[in-house]
């Protein structure tokens, strides 16, 4: 996939510790691509990928704005276009953010430096740049950082690294918006590595939409000390490839988690949300939703395991998979896993799947709706449930048009019945 030439050409970027990405590179070369065989990868065939040739390395274009995203962005934003940092659309640089090619990598562990898996060693080898998040103080207004990818990145890769690291009884929100300008084949993978000290509180909203054509894999790890609280949302719109893996590694008592997520999938889109949650100190809590919408030839994939170590008692974890297929040729696997080392707990999960409840749509035709409209509005509800799990009611608002019109959902009855305060749920 990537030739020696393009390796060389990142490898000259300066600020980056040669050595590491250097082996990395070697230790990538070595490491032979997932298949199907493996375990994790059972579902999701990467022999499309294998056979691409990458020849371009990221670029940066001038002529981008934020006017070519349907999604109000604020000026507290970073932006990075084709992999890289673009100051001119981007807030101050200070001593809270900073690009970790800067000064920000030796801060970073030891042991979260080390790439293990494939994905990994290959963005450690070929990183571009990142940003580094110390945040030491709260505020009443989110964080966003946006990701975007423009027209003339035909078979380019990016590869970025973002660290967030929460202060001591520090609350913040960050709002990733990750967005496909244009249906190229591009390979795009980063790693965001979340930190939360004792007492930290970080929401963290990941909207997604890459091109059709593009293989998009990220990696999320998150370490969460006493008493923090991590909320993760994801939003994926779909993609030729959309990969989503997310650990949270809850390592201090009464640490919780909450991952919701979202899939999207139409066309021949191929979404695969990988979770893992490791209790691992006393009375640790978390709670796990993801649901999925599947049309026309598309395919989600959900395997969430949640591990309770030994030394994990009095833990709590709440997992729940549903998805609906909207046609006979979508596909959906949902695979479940608890591994529990302590007697002392308490587990559910459950998963489904299967196509439009007929007992609701029933129910809806017979109070005069169509059988259309009773349809739309049972889709819209299923994703709604997820939707309103966010606070933020004006980034509610502004998903919930993003999800109508992404799934064609023409009636504004919909949206109409979305703004009733007291409209009774439908799901």
């Amino acid at each position: 996939m990537i030739s020696q030439s393009l390796f060389a050409a990142c490898a000259v970027l300066p600020g980056w510790d040669k050595h590491l990405r250097l082996d990395a590179w070697q230790n990538w070369q070595t490491m032979p691509l997932p298949t199907i065989r493996d375990e994790a990868w059972k579902y999701t065939n990467l022999a499309r990928l294998e056979k691409t040739i990458f020849i371009k390395p990221a670029t940066t274009p001038s002529s981008l704005t934020l006017n070519d995203i349907p999604l109000t962005i604020p000026e507290d934003r970073f932006c990075f276009i084709n992999g890289s940092f673009n100051p001119a659309l981007s807030a101050p640089l200070n001593a809270e953010s900073y690009l970790l090619s800067q000064r920000a990598w030796p801060s970073i562990p030891k042991k979260q430096q080390t790439p293990v898996s494939y994905f990994e060693r290959l963005n450690a080898a070929m990183l571009s740049d990142g940003l580094y998040l110390d945040i030491k103080k709260n505020s009443n207004n989110p964080i966003y950082l946006v990701l975007l990818q423009d027209k003339t990145a035909e078979f380019s890769t990016h590869h970025l690294r973002h660290r967030i690291k929460v202060h001591a009884g520090i609350k913040s929100e960050i709002v990733i918006v990750d967005w496909g300008l244009a249906d190229t084949t591009s390979l795009t993978t980063y790693v965001i590595d979340i930190e939360l000290s004792e007492g930290a509180e970080l929401n963290c909203i990941h909207l997604k939409k890459a091109g059709t054509q593009g293989y998009h894999i990220r990696q999320t790890h998150a370490h969460l000390a006493k008493n923090s609280h991590l909320n993760h949302f994801n939003f994926d719109f779909g993609a030729k490839l959309s990969r989503n893996e997310i650990s949270a590694w809850l390592q201090g008592e009464h640490a919780a988690c909450q991952l919701n997520g979202l899939a999207l999938a139409r066309a021949q889109d191929h979404i695969d949300n990988q979770t893992k949650i490791g209790h691992l100190a006393p009375k640790t809590n978390s709670l796990e939703q993801y649901r999925g919408i599947i049309d026309d030839k598309a395919c989600h994939i959900f395997h969430g395991h949640v591990l309770i170590d030994a030394h994990a008692p009095d833990s709590i974890a709440n997992q729940q998979n549903k998805n609906i297929l909207l046609t006979s040729t979508g596909q959906a696997y949902a695979e479940p896993q608890l591994e529990i080392y302590n007697q002392n707990v308490q587990c559910i999960h459950g998963a489904t799947v299967g196509d439009i409840d007929a007992e609701a749509l029933f129910y809806l035709r017979s109070r005069g709706l169509s059988d259309e409209i009773a349809r739309q509005l049972l889709i819209f509800g299923f994703a709604r449930s997820i939707l309103e799990t966010i606070h933020d009611k004006s980034l509610q608002s502004e998903l919930a048009l993003w999800i109508k019109t992404h799934l064609a959902l023409d009636s504004e009855l919909i949206l109409d019945l979305y703004r009733e305060d007291d409209h009774e749920d439908i799901n």
